[in-house]
């Protein structure tokens, strides 16, 4: 199974400057970014541990999250277990600031 060998990045330039998340987090973001962490490719709406998505894969989404100003618990993302789960909670936590997201799926 293919896991990431350290915790998720921000994005890139070309020049090599780290872009925030934030500026272009969208579903297909989220999507990607916990595809990374499975070896097949899960409807939206599918249960993620059913696909092997661990509970330090879900630490370390939190912790990417939490680094770019997303403020989600264990808690909650375990209540949230599939992409279009994880995709509302992070909106929902946008709404609640300054965050730029993007429509995008």
């Amino acid at each position: 199974m293919h896991r990431p060998s350290s915790t998720l990045q921000q994005p890139q330039s070309p020049s090599g400057v780290e872009v925030p998340l934030m500026a272009a987090l969208s579903k297909e973001a989220v999507r990607r970014q916990v595809l990374a962490f499975l070896d097949e490719e899960p409807e939206d709406g599918d249960n993620l541990m059913d696909f092997g998505l661990s509970s330090i894969d879900a630490m370390q989404l939190i912790a990417a999250w939490k680094e770019v100003g997303f403020d989600v618990s264990f808690v909650e993302l375990a209540r949230r277990p599939t992409i279009d789960g994880m995709w509302e909670l992070l909106r929902a936590r946008a709404s609640a600031g300054p965050k730029r997201l993007t429509n995008g799926s």
